[in-house]
């Protein structure tokens, strides 16, 4: 039963007198399914009471139009009640397609499948009616009265019931949704707009009193923080949800990542100075508000005591240049820069953007993808009434990474420069383009501090429901321990993984790597009938063989799944649709005798000659259960300008970190091919650099790869014993 529901863990009791006092039944560890059901069943009573909302409207614009207006806009926010209620229509729609998929390779009851949708779509109704709750028509409606205090009971029941379905402890204080605006100084001058969520106090005004306060800074606008603040304030903290410089109501010019160490340590001085600040200042966010998170800890304010970045790494380069090989996420750049682009167009930024960027912006964005030279794609396609912008164009023009650009923004934080590091606590997902960045992040903290946890779970950058219940438990035990200081809360584990495959669950280790860990080295072979193979070394006589794949850019080999910034593609997929493409070579082992555990990273290590000077080479090693269905597990790429054509070259590929389990009479599987498009950006097969070469210079190649023999290509596979 508890398989069910992998994000489960346990959960401590908490303080009676620092937390208030809950029940045994309130504080349970495990949830079973059948009270998942029961959430799920009062999921579907939000829904209802969505659809009751929507006609208590509808007939009140047939008695007053004006209140009608009033009513549908949430007050004076329209563009915040309707840009909410489109990102989450939005989210269900792509959540309810994920779940739908087999997300881990194992087979499961078709009955489990079912209980993992309905709690998903209860989660996401009730954010839905917590939208609308705070945007305020049911207080029109009632000529700003709370008649019996009904909706003051129902808001409770609603935030009781979000705690249940997180599985954390329950709310100890009454909250206002709409929080309180504050400017905030930055040093140069800047202003920034924030806002304060604060615990109410028994006649409902809100609690001034001094308390640890969690930031967070978002170039989102700081209004789609609502549901953050409100989870945090009633716990008891103050939650200060701030857009940074240049974006929405924050004066100053947004250049991404830029400012973001003296604007994130300028800010956590400013609230500590602040009454209702007990001097004790938390950081997290995901994504970009977790690169705001770590790019604060540099310049070591005091008073910055945690800091929890969620999927977020302080290597950006990396992370937008496979791994430092030159080969730029096209589709990371492309949609991210769309995003932010428009967001703050008038008057209907998020309305437009949000809905665009999830559907995939149509023509725009595949043109863009293709378009060569790719340094023109912001003002062509992406936002074509826009000039040229800086960043955008500033990336492509420095590729290696070593230029004067990347000075204070490749590397975020040097810990090894730090004094004294905080305690952190990094979570990321297998299938996260930040996860392989990230995960050095922790070893290279860990080298330095004791107080550094990691939680990886089996997630994409797009699983914003699926790892709510474990980000939001980790979250207040991280916060709880170092801000409230709760001495009954216990300590996270060391490191905290979801295995995926077989016996999928969480497991707790004492490192990552795991010191455990046993690296096999397996080699690729030709068999006399044409077979392409993994074999054990030693375990074979196959004399030294060629084979040979072209690479046409104008048709490059499709990405489907893994590591994307595409919703709607991403994640564990199966890959048995392209693996018949005459442009990827597949090489599979033979049936495993017993189950094997692979933990870090994979190497692959090719033998490879080209007729071209500069190509890629893509690497994707894949799960193959009994009933043939191939699952990508990791992936890696290296991207070359200067081979010798006709002459032999050792390419090696670091693939991104996993924990995959497979079970007996399973099969190992690995791609080799030239190209992961749309995620990684087409090599045209020329010298030139790639934002500068122009399609009609691209060109066909043929790679050669050496295969058995004692110097053929080989993978190094870490193994758990």
């Amino acid at each position: 039963a508890v398989k069910c529901f992998p994000h489960q863990t346990e959960h401590q009791n908490r303080s009676t007198r620092t937390l208030g006092k809950h029940s045994p039944t309130q504080m349970q560890s495990i949830q079973p399914p059948l009270t998942a059901a029961a959430d799920a069943v009062a999921g579907s009573l939000f829904s209802t009471a969505v659809l009751l909302l929507i006609l208590i409207g509808s007939i009140s614009a047939i008695f007053s139009p004006a209140l009608a207006v009033k009513f549908l806009t949430g007050l004076s926010r329209p563009n915040l009640f309707f840009g909410t209620i489109t990102i989450q229509c939005t989210v269900l729609f792509f959540w309810y397609r994920a779940y739908l998929k087999p997300l881990y390779a194992t087979s499961r009851p078709g009955s489990i499948y079912v209980t993992r949708m309905a709690s998903a779509l209860a989660l996401t109704m009730q954010q839905i009616i917590i939208s609308l709750l705070i945007s305020g028509p049911l207080r029109v409606i009632f000529v700003g009265k709370d008649p019996l205090g009904l909706i003051s009971s129902l808001r409770w029941r609603i935030r009781e019931i979000d705690a249940k379905i997180l599985q954390v402890r329950p709310p100890v204080y009454r909250v206002r949704g709409s929080g309180r605006e504050l400017t905030i100084p930055l040093r140069d001058g800047a202003e920034t707009a924030a806002t304060l969520y604060s615990p109410q106090t028994k006649d409902g005004r809100y609690d001034d009193s001094p308390r640890p306060v969690v930031l967070i800074r978002t170039p989102y606008s700081r209004r789609s923080l609502t549901r953050w603040g409100i989870r945090f304030a009633e716990r008891g903290y103050h939650l200060v949800s701030q857009d940074t410089r240049g974006r929405f109501g924050s004066t100053g010019e947004f250049f991404p990542m830029l400012n973001e160490a003296t604007d994130g340590a300028a800010t956590v001085e400013w609230i500590e100075k602040q009454p209702w600040c007990d001097g004790r200042v938390g950081m997290t966010g995901v994504s970009y508000l977790g690169l705001c998170a770590w790019a604060a800890m540099r310049e070591q304010v005091p008073a910055l005591k945690a800091v929890a970045p969620v999927f977020a790494a302080t290597d950006l380069y990396n992370v937008m240049f496979g791994r430092g090989s030159g080969a730029a996420h096209v589709e990371l750049l492309f949609r991210w820069s769309h995003l932010v682009m428009h967001l703050m167009r008038k008057p209907y930024g998020m309305l437009e953007a949000i809905p665009n960027f999830f559907m995939g912006t149509g023509k725009n964005l595949q043109s863009a993808y293709t378009h060569a030279p790719l340094k023109e794609a912001d003002t062509k396609f992406l936002c074509p009434d826009c000039e040229p912008i800086e960043w955008f164009q500033d990336g492509f023009n420095f590729p290696n990474g070593d230029e004067p650009f990347w000075q204070d923004k490749r590397k975020f934080v040097d810990f090894s420069a730090m004094r004294t590091i905080p305690p952190v606590l990094l979570f990321c997902g297998w299938y996260d383009f930040f996860c392989t960045e990230q995960l050095h992040d922790f070893q290279a903290v860990s080298d330095l501090s004791d107080d550094c946890r990691l939680v990886v779970g089996p997630y994409t950058h797009w699983h914003v429901l699926a790892m709510q219940p474990k980000l939001f438990r980790s979250l207040f035990d991280f916060f709880d321990m170092h801000l409230l200081q709760d001495p009954v809360v216990m300590s996270l584990p060391k490191v905290q993984v979801f295995q995926l495959g077989k016996e999928l669950g969480w497991k707790k280790m004492a490192s990552w790597p795991p010191r455990n860990v046993q690296v096999k080295k397996m080699v690729l072979v030709l068999e006399t009938d044409g077979s392409k193979s993994i074999v054990e070394d030693g375990e074979h006589n196959f004399e030294e063989k060629e084979l040979s794949y072209v690479y046409d850019p104008a048709h490059p080999t499709p990405q489907i799944g893994g590591s994307t910034f595409n919703p709607s593609d991403c994640g564990r997929v199966a890959q048995n649709k392209i693996e018949n493409r005459s442009d990827i070579v597949v090489f599979t082992s033979k049936p495993l005798e017993e189950d094997m555990t692979i933990a870090g990273e994979i190497k692959v290590h090719l033998q490879v000659e080209s007729n071209v000077e500069g190509t890629d080479y893509v690497a994707r090693a894949c799960h193959v259960t009994n009933d043939r269905t191939s699952v990508n597990i990791a992936e890696g790429i290296v991207r070359r300008f200067n081979l010798r054509p006709g002459r032999r070259t050792k390419i090696e590929l670091t693939l991104s970190p996993v924990m995959n389990r497979f079970a007996a009479g399973d099969r190992f599987r690995l791609h080799v091919c030239s190209s992961a498009f749309p995620k990684y950006g087409r090599h045209l097969n020329t010298r030139e650099s790639f934002h500068l070469e122009v399609a009609k210079n691209a060109m066909l190649s043929e790679q050669v790869l050496f295969v058995g023999g004692e110097n053929g290509c080989s993978i190094l596979v870490p193994v758990l014993p």
